[in-house]
């Protein structure tokens, strides 16, 4: 080979290295490598901020030592009661375990090192399903915030969210029953996982038809109740108003996204009804002429699909996005984010990016931003 050529062969192998789909393996595997000794080496030079992690491992140690009433999970010295379903709490004790009460936090953060690069991995395939660009993910290791609240603050949000990555790659597979067991897993980890509810009521509609999707709907409930069984055999009126409070009000102080309506406005009921009746409405148009073609055909969208779509519109592509817009909707009219949540769509952001309708260089410049 000249001279002459090796530029020329060393820009085919970059662009098939960045853009192709040839490129996700090797793509995925230098990032993890890299990503991997940035997360140890964070683990091993910056210090842990305690936050919630203690009260986590206390509530899930009262569960263990047989306190079955779930409004009582509150440990002497912690942050409140727990407010999460029953799955956080099983999370918990198996980091309590690993942890030793946490009075050693490098099992607990070895735990969320590797939950961190496994989540990178669901998701990399995840975007090679969707036919995006191998590129985009590197946009998916420069956070400095994701790495934080995975290891060095031990949030139960990064739980959830891989176990529903974990659901919707098994959703793009039409692994319907299995996907939907994972889902109810990661809701009973934290409620936010139900923003995707919309979206993923609209797919499997349109992959199991009427009878199927209503089917899988009790199944996620089904998982629910086996999973809070211990708790709903002891006080079913405790657990569902401690894990399932839709009327709980979040402090002012924490919040991030309505920080400069002030808190008189920000507690106001009106601007929680407002939130969500623009909420529904962006739900009701996506839902209309995005995700379907009601908005266009009517009632005759429904009946053609009544016992599934069989045709090939039905791809991991719009699968994935229908999902994504859905939960990013609500995060976007949530009435309170925290630090922490933006783990619920940080990995969702550079795909819903580069599949939207923004001028291509754009696309890149956003992402960087």
């Amino acid at each position: 080979m000249t001279a002459d050529a090796l530029p020329a062969r060393a820009t085919r192998m970059a662009r098939k290295l960045l853009f192709s789909k040839a490129g996700y393996l090797p793509m995925t595997m230098l990032l993890l490598a890299a990503d991997g000794l940035l997360t140890a080496l964070i683990v091993q030079r910056v210090p842990y901020t305690e936050i919630d992690f203690t009260t986590y491992v206390g509530q899930a140690r009262l569960f263990l030592n047989g306190e079955r009433t779930y409004t009582r999970l509150d440990p002497v010295g912690g942050s409140g009661p727990c407010v999460y379903p029953a799955g956080h709490i099983y999370v918990y004790a198996l980091l309590d375990y690993l942890s030793d009460g946490a009075r050693n936090l490098l099992p607990a953060q070895v735990f969320f090192g590797a939950l961190y690069l496994a989540t990178f991995v669901v998701v990399a395939q995840l975007y090679r399903l969707a036919n995006a660009p191998p590129i985009l993910l590197a946009f998916l290791v420069l956070s400095k915030r994701l790495h934080s609240i995975y290891v060095l603050r031990l949030f139960n949000d990064p739980v959830a969210m891989f176990v529903l990555y974990a659901s919707v790659y098994l959703l793009c597979k039409r692994q319907w029953r299995p996907a939907c067991i994972l889902y109810s897993l990661a809701l009973s980890i934290k409620m936010n996982v139900l923003l995707f509810l919309p979206g993923l009521c609209v797919v499997l509609f349109r992959g199991q038809g009427a009878v199927g999707a209503l089917f899988s709907l009790a199944l996620i409930g089904a998982v629910q109740g086996v999973i809070g069984l211990p708790f709903l055999l002891h006080d079913a009126h405790a657990y569902a108003m401690a894990a399932f409070d839709f009327s709980r009000v979040f402090l002012f102080k924490w919040t991030v996204n309505w920080r400069f309506l002030g808190e008189a406005l920000f507690l106001d009921p009106r601007t929680a009804k407002a939130l969500l009746g623009v909420h529904l409405l962006l739900l009701l148009l996506f839902g209309l002429y995005t995700w379907t073609g009601l908005g266009t055909q009517g009632f005759s969208w429904i009946w053609r699909r009544w016992r599934g779509d069989r045709r090939l519109d039905l791809t991991p592509q719009y699968i994935i996005l229908t999902l994504c817009t859905s939960n990013l909707i609500g995060v976007a009219l949530a009435r309170s984010l925290h630090y922490q949540f933006y783990s619920w769509y940080a990995h969702t952001l550079p795909l819903l990016v580069w599949a939207s309708s923004l001028w291509l260089p754009l696309k890149y410049v956003t992402q960087l931003t």
